[in-house]
């Protein structure tokens, strides 16, 4: 059993860390008090009066620096005034950078395939203990190493070894901004110092969030059911996780040697399924490509159809059918994309109504828990060719998969009270709480004529896509640029 935070006895080290901290002038004023037995508080819940007072000296404190309240100021702070950029681990009593030095598998993976070392990678953690200036200073003890190493990667012959470590973390920031992670995370203002009171050393240890068994869900792509996307989202999922375990390789796109990631060739944010069709592409082609797709995507789509295999979720089906066929090139596909992204908001407005006045149970017959009932592995796994990917599917039943379920449930239809929630899109909804088209369905529904109701519903979000697409072929005539970013 893991303990929690208060039970873990402190080191000695992270006592004296402590009150170095908070004797510290770069955090005069920030709240804080001590137990029975004079230590100090360093955790407050964020939501308590306490945390209240906490939470506004982190306000004012970004704007004394001049950095706007958004998501992720507070983290920038925490580093910005911490006066050594270590932190001391409750746990273990090691000192950790606070800044992003430490490089995750994959880069360790990439830099053990350049350089032939053996840099650990086979942790629990998702990261590697060292700093990139502790490999490169380790591995480069020769000239001729630091010139065969900045030659690696392309870069300039460096005046030393520091100038090295500079130019080669530069180069790999560059490739893909997730090549590294902090030795410890940030939360502020729960903490008293903005961090963790883990080190990565200890994080997967002692942080019960933070295990192994319990990340696992964290790759879980929850889009898919904020989209409510049809396809097996178990096996997609699983799926997606090897992409993680297999070594850097050449991106099909860009061509540089970077870890893959999982591209869902019809993106889920148009309306496409959560299923085992991926292509493999580095993380910057596929932030690149967005929520679009191109017409060789189409091409390969309909041969995925043409195999029998479902491709779209059944709410966009309609669309798609009417818009596949008509994509010739490039252009036609950035269209169909910005239309389909309308028609997928749309779709998914029209849901959150439903469950806003009638509940969960009608809207329960498109959500599929069954698919997490079952355990799958995988052999032959070749990213670049996955036609000869075998999958060995085994029914589980089990507390976890049950939890899965649950989750995935539980995502779906939080996700339609958020939806609701945001304001400033650029989205044009078609049906509001008081369409009378909306009003017919959720009659069908308190009356438990589910069958009609999802006849009606249908129809409904037909009439909005025709709509829609409309509108768009008006504004494509008129030459205005259309887009996905909604």
């Amino acid at each position: 059993m893991i303990e929690r935070e208060h039970e873990i006895h402190s080191h000695p080290n992270f006592e004296e860390y402590q009150e170095f901290i908070a004797s510290h002038p770069n955090y005069e004023g920030l709240y804080y008090d001590r137990n029975k037995s004079g230590r100090i508080n360093w955790v407050v819940a964020g939501k308590s009066p306490k945390g209240h007072i906490r939470q506004r000296w982190w306000d004012d404190k970004c704007r004394e620096l001049g950095i706007p309240l958004r998501k992720g100021c507070y983290a920038h702070v925490a580093r910005l005034i911490h006066p050594t950029g270590l932190h001391v681990c409750q746990c273990c009593g090691e000192a950790r950078s606070i800044f992003y030095e430490y490089p995750t598998k994959s880069t360790a993976l990439l830099l053990n395939m350049i350089l032939g070392t053996e840099i650990d990678s086979d942790s629990d953690s998702d990261r590697v203990e060292c700093t990139i200036k502790d490999i490169i200073e380790g591995w480069c003890d020769t000239r001729e190493k630091e010139l065969k190493l900045a030659n690696a990667f392309g870069l300039p012959a460096p005046d030393d070894r520091k100038h090295l470590v500079n130019l080669v973390y530069k180069h790999l920031v560059a490739m893909d901004s997730r090549r590294f992670s902090p030795g410890v995370m940030s939360n502020p203002p729960d903490r008293y110092d903005g961090f963790h009171s883990y080190g990565l050393c200890c994080r997967t240890k002692f942080d019960k969030g933070r295990q192994v068994e319990n990340m696992q869900t964290y790759g879980q792509d929850r889009r898919a059911y904020e989209d409510w996307s049809d396809g097996d989202y178990n096996l997609a999922n699983r799926l997606m996780g090897e992409f993680r375990k297999q070594p850097p390789m050449r991106c099909p796109g860009c061509g540089r040697i970077a870890k893959m990631s999982a591209d869902h060739i019809g993106p889920i944010s148009l309306g496409f399924c959560h299923s085992k069709n991926f292509a493999p592409m580095c993380g910057r082609c596929n932030s690149s490509k967005n929520n679009r797709f191109t017409k060789s995507d189409v091409d390969k789509l309909l041969r995925i159809e043409a195999d029998g295999q479902q491709v779209i979720s059944w709410h966009s089906k309609y669309i798609w059918d009417t818009l596949k066929y008509t994509i010739k090139d490039d252009r036609d596909a950035k269209f169909a994309s910005s239309v389909m992204a309308k028609c997928h908001q749309n779709v998914l407005n029209i849901l959150a109504l439903i469950y806003r006045k009638t509940g969960p149970e009608f809207l329960s017959i498109y959500l599929h828990p069954e698919f997490s009932l079952i355990d799958y592995r995988f052999d032959n796994v070749d990213l670049m060719n996955l036609d000869k990917l075998e999958i060995i599917a085994t029914p589980i039943d089990s507390k976890n998969k049950r939890n899965n379920q649950e989750r995935y449930q539980r995502i779906a239809f939080e996700s339609l009270d958020d939806f609701l929630k945001k304001k400033n899109r650029k989205t044009q909804f078609l049906i509001d709480e008081n369409s009378a088209e909306l009003d017919e369905i959720v009659e069908c529904v308190n009356a438990c004529k589910y069958d009609l109701a999802d006849k009606r519903l249908k129809c409904l979000i037909e009439k909005v896509c025709d709509s829609i697409l409309v509108k768009c072929n008006l504004d494509r005539a008129n030459e205005i640029e259309f887009d996905t970013d909604i």
